[in-house]
């Protein structure tokens, strides 16, 4: 069969193809099958023709008459109503008018930081769905906000305000995974995070990410992989802090990517200073999820009543008042042991859930508080996860007693010092308790007295046990 052209209102032609009947058949609902042996049909009409050329309105009759004899007039007057795949639409902007063309909107929708399959994946949908509204002519303005709302539908919020405003990324770096797979936006932010997960204090950190940052901008590279990115990083670290760290750095990120993911459970009595480790080491490994053991223990108390487990509606410190046959008694270190054990008890049982369903999810997560105890998180999905204890203490009493006194002044009176300070040989108590726990069991302490040090320790605590769950991972990198 020779060349035949389809010829647009406006003039442009392009080689008539059965794939352009087939797709605007499948956009009206046909089956696969019986729209190529219509598209066939057509195109052996057009084999008996003795001109090269037919119009677009032609073949669209031509189309529509034989869709009516085969499947009758309902569908063929929604495949009339609609833009076929052989005619154009035009999109206007001011006194300008274009054809409109998918690969322009899949490269404006690539400026926005979708891969190429994206782009072209929504490029695709949206001209799909212009023809089966038989839309001709649409302004581009009305097009911005049509693909703005398919990009919402299927990638979020967050993707279409990309989208939107994509000019205001010209020029903006993106960082994928390997070729091909999604974009984000390269962030100054996240890769400081991840290098001050290395034990780099927030400043140099943040330092280092700008220098990086420029040697891309200088290096003309708009798209760079997440693997590039962690050898510059790892390159300029090693220059500007020294090869421990830089080292350190690879291997966070090589685990980071390819093992279980971590629990990580920080122990400690009421002013020891967990849950500020507890955040600060969240936040440099990028662990979203945070829980207090107070939180669950607060929920347990609005489920369960007083009566039924009385030792939860108390402090950890006190709960011992609250055990059956202690009214009235002295508060010996074996009552006051038992009734904080007895609270434990009861909150494991929260705890245990959240980090099963977590397990299950695949999902990183920081537990911390004063009922983090050895033996009593264990749960049926451990094996999924790295678990990586580790216990806060304060050896120094007198700063321990001046923490309390802080925390009324930052909580505006709502922990008045009062009630800690009365129970303080009580707090103590339990944290020698848990010492001796640690001892046993081989769970990492950590001084609590200078927050930098602790996180520095509790950074290196968490890489010694990356290495012994993954040393043949580690040897690779």
């Amino acid at each position: 069969m020779r060349e035949t052209y389809i010829k647009t209102s406006r003039g442009y032609r392009w080689p008539f193809s059965k794939g352009l009947l087939v797709e605007s058949l499948l956009n009206a609902g046909v089956k696969m099958q019986v729209a190529q042996s219509i598209a066939h049909t057509i195109e052996e009409h057009l084999r008996t023709r003795k001109r090269s050329e037919i119009s677009a309105s032609a073949l669209k009759r031509l189309l529509t008459r034989e869709v009516e004899r085969v499947l009758g007039p309902e569908v063929a007057a929604r495949l009339k109503s609609q833009t076929q795949s052989f005619e154009e639409i035009v999109v206007k902007s001011g006194d300008t008018r274009r054809p409109f063309s998918k690969g322009v909107l899949a490269r404006s929708l690539e400026d926005a930081g979708f891969s190429t399959r994206e782009a072209y994946e929504l490029a695709k949908n949206a001209e799909t769905a212009l023809r089966k509204d038989g839309v001709r002519e649409i302004d581009s303005a009305e097009l911005e906000k049509r693909v703005g709302r398919l990009v919402e539908k299927q990638f979020g919020r967050a993707a279409r305000r990309r989208y939107t405003g994509r000019l205001w990324l010209a020029g903006e770096l993106f960082v994928e995974e390997e070729p091909g797979e999604p974009r984000v936006p390269f962030s100054k932010g996240v890769l400081a995070q991840s290098i001050m997960a290395a034990g780099v204090s927030p400043d140099a950190a943040y330092r280092i990410a700008r220098e990086i940052e420029r040697r891309l901008r200088e290096g003309g590279q708009r798209v760079v992989s997440r693997d590039q990115l962690r050898a510059v990083a790892s390159a300029l670290l090693a220059e500007e802090v020294g090869e421990d760290l830089a080292r350190k750095y690879e291997l966070l990120r090589a685990i980071r990517r390819t093992v279980r993911p971590v629990h990580l459970l920080i122990g400690g009595v009421t002013g020891v200073g967990k849950s500020l480790l507890g955040s600060a080491l969240a936040y440099r490994l990028g662990i979203t999820r945070l829980i207090s053991t107070d939180t669950v223990r607060e929920i347990l108390r609005s489920t369960v009543a007083t009566d039924l487990i009385p030792t939860l509606h108390t402090s950890s410190f006190d709960a011992w008042t609250r055990l059956a046959g202690a009214e009235g008694a002295a508060p010996s270190p074996e009552l006051i042991l038992r009734g904080f054990r007895d609270q434990v008890a009861r909150v494991a049982v929260g705890l245990r859930a959240i980090q099963e369903r977590s397990a299950q999810e695949h999902t990183s997560v920081v537990v911390e508080g004063v009922h983090v105890v050895p033996g009593y998180l264990s749960h049926p999905s451990q094996s999924q996860v790295i678990q990586i204890p580790m216990l806060v203490m304060l050896e120094d009493e007198a700063l321990h007693r001046s923490r309390f006194i802080l925390r009324e002044r930052e909580t505006q009176g709502n922990r008045p010092r009062e009630d800690y300070l009365r129970n303080f040989p009580s707090i103590r108590l339990i944290q020698s308790h848990l010492l001796e726990l640690a001892e046993q069991t081989g769970i990492p302490v950590i001084p609590g007295e200078n927050l930098d040090r602790a996180i520095d320790r509790g950074l290196e605590v968490i890489v010694e046990k990356m290495q012994k769950v993954y040393g043949e991972v580690l040897e690779a990198v």
